[in-house]
Parts: structure tokens; sequence; C-alpha cells
């Protein structure tokens, strides 16, 4: 009988210094009782929560801990922490472990200094706020004051342009480091090889649902979907500002003032609504601590939600003051509005705090796809 040669894996001591550095304070106190797992609804046999991700920690299990997609299936539901007899606050370290896998994946090493560094963060936002408003101040248009022109002070061509452009560079880095998180979850676990056929099904078996619905949330709290909702009328919010601004700015971005009940503006209320609805939950429970999920929060996660409440006051503003007739006030806010709209989108869509929807999304497909190849199910 041939020997088995041992699978060998390099043991980093400084991974628990790491990962406590963005945000799990108190794993170390943590003794491997059990009872976080015990409680937690996701616990089943083969995923045990969240013990084997604190152990690999411990242990310094780097690979082992890359080769996970499980921090991700976690959605801070709070009943390890609030269980745990030695207050080591497991879902802190989950939250943290998600900040330290988003810093693996990206390649640029701009995720790494934005979660370590506060300065990097401010520079980010500042350099590119400037860059945003530089080509604001070269390339807009007349600027009409008898009336409001927004779309004549910003030609909808040259913003749709660079919707464009910033959509295409954004995705291609945010599809690297998913890739790169595949390459992790599922290229790097031994098994047999996975058929072609079984990745396309598994693909939109998995991707669609979880993307449009977000109801693996649900799981982590069963009988009370207020999380998830919350969740889900933030990611609807987004996904209708989405789709006015890439396919429908034409009709969006306009010098013709619609009727205030029209379709286009209709719409325009519904995302508003959704959008600022979904935002509350999370600067409420931040403000107030109302639940452990909101007791400690890292800088990039006030980050997200201060520039995404920024996003959404000033859009709201530019409405106001468009239909009050403010010519100037319109121009300026709608100047600062993309200022912000692009540090936004260009620091957090690939680097932050705004992937975790690709990779919560791609986190239960991947990890399907490890279990296949495990088992060998898929040859």
């Amino acid at each position: 009988m041939a020997a088995v040669t041992p699978t060998i894996h390099r043991s980093n001591p400084g991974l628990m210094k790491e990962i406590q550095g963005l945000g799990a304070f108190d794993v170390s106190a943590c003794y491997s009782c059990g009872t976080c797992t015990s409680v937690c609804p996701l616990s089943d046999g083969k995923t045990i929560f969240p013990r084997k991700l604190i152990t690999y920690v411990q242990l310094g299990l780097e690979d082992k801990l890359l080769q996970s997609a499980d921090p991700w299936l976690c959605y801070y539901c709070g009943e390890c922490t609030d269980s745990c007899p030695r207050k080591a606050d497991p879902a802190g370290f989950m939250m943290a472990t998600r900040r330290w896998l988003t810093t693996k994946y990206d390649f640029t090493g701009i995720s790494k200094a934005l979660y370590r560094s506060h300065v990097a963060d401010w520079i980010g936002i500042a350099l590119l706020s400037f860059i945003a408003a530089l080509f604001i101040y070269l390339l807009h248009g007349p600027i009409v004051t008898s009336t409001v022109a927004l779309a004549t002070f910003a030609p909808v061509d040259i913003v749709e342009t660079g919707d464009i452009v910033i959509l295409g560079v954004l995705s291609a880095f945010l599809l690297v480091n998913v890739f790169r998180m595949y390459y992790y979850t599922v290229y790097t676990k031994t098994g047999k090889e996975i058929a072609f056929t079984t990745y396309l099904k598994e693909l939109f078996i998995q991707l669609p649902i979880n993307f449009l619905t977000q109801y693996k949330i649900r799981s982590c709290t069963p009988g009370d979907n207020r999380d998830w909702f919350s969740h889900w009328t933030r990611f609807a919010g987004y996904a209708l500002l989405f789709v006015l601004a890439v396919f429908l700015m034409y009709e969006w971005q306009t010098d013709q003032f619609y009727p205030l009940w029209s379709p286009i503006m209709l719409i325009q209320y519904v995302a508003a609504g959704l959008f600022f609805f979904g935002l509350s939950a999370p600067l409420y429970g931040r403000i107030k601590k109302t639940k452990n999920m909101y007791k400690y929060s890292h800088a990039t996660d006030w980050m997200f939600l201060l520039m995404l409440l920024a996003t959404g006051v000033t859009g709201v503003l530019i409405v106001i003051f468009r239909y009050a007739l403010l010519p100037w006030d319109t121009y300026i806010i709608y100047s600062v509005h993309l200022m912000l709209v692009t540090s936004l989108l260009v620091l957090e869509v690939p680097f932050a705090k705004w992937s975790h929807m690709a990779y919560r999304t791609f986190a239960p497909y991947f990890a399907r796809l490890a279990e296949l190849k495990e088992v060998g199910e898929a040859v």
C-alpha cells in the first residue's frame, strides 16, 4: 500500500495579532469550549461555526483560513458572543476575519492600507475627490443661471462615459479579487476535478438567488427577518439607483422638468426611500449600540456608512434645489455629489466594505464547489 504523504501547513505566528488588529480584540480568551458552536444556527455536521476558524487563527494556520468561505456565510447574529463564557467575542472575530480576507483577496494592497491606516482612508477620499473636482472643472458645459440646466452644466454623454469607465475599471478589479477568492477556496483544495457543466449548473443555481434575495441572512436569525429586510432594502435602493445612473441616464439627468408624479420621479422616490430606510438600521444601531454587531465598528465601517449617507443626502438636495430653481446651488451640490460618489465607489466597491456584496454572493457557490471537489461527486 502506498504511503500517504501528510499535508503540511505552515504556521504564521502573527496571524492572531493581524486579526485582532482588525477588530477581534478578545479572541485570545477563547478556550475552545464549544459554546459558540452549539448556539450558532449555522453550525451543522459540515460547518462548525465559529470555533473551527478560531482554532485556525490560534494555531496560525493562515492557509486553512484562506481556503475557507465560512466567514462569508456568517451574518453576525451575535448569539455566539452573547453565550461565550469567556467574553471572547467570536462574532466580532468573524467580522475581523472577513476584513482580513478582503485584504488577502485584493492583489493591489489598497485594501490592506485602508483597513490598517485611518490616514490612508482620508488620503484616498481627498485624492479621489480632488480628481473628480478637476474633471468637473475641465469638462463642465455652459453655466446657465437664468434657469436650472443641469444637463447643460454636466453633459450627459460625458457623465455617462465616466460612469462606464469607472464601472469597467472597478468591475475588473473586483472580478480579479473574486477570482483570487475562488483560487483560495476552491482551486487549492485537494480532491477530484469538477466538471465544467457542474460549474455552470451550480453557478446558475447559487448566484442569482443569493444576489437578488440576500436570503442567506435569514438563516442567521430564524424567525426574525428584520436584519434581512433592512439589508435587502439597502441592496434594492442601490440597484434602483444603479439602473437610473447607468441605463436611464438620458431620462434621469435632463434639463426637462418632469411632473413630480411622473414615472421617472416615482422611481427616484422609491429608490431614495429604500436607500434611507435600509441605511437607518446600521446607523442607529452603531450610535445606540443596540446589538452586538454594532458594539464595535471599525473605522472603515463608519467611513462607508457616512459616505453613503452623504451621497444620499446630496442626491436628494440636487432634486430639491433643481425644482426650487436655484441654479448655483444645484450645480455646486451636484459637483459635491459626484466627488463623493467617485470616492465611495472607487474605494469601497473593490477594496473595502462594499466588496462584501460580491464575496457573500459567491461564497455559497464556492463553498458548494469545494464540497463537491472534496467528496468527488462532480467528476
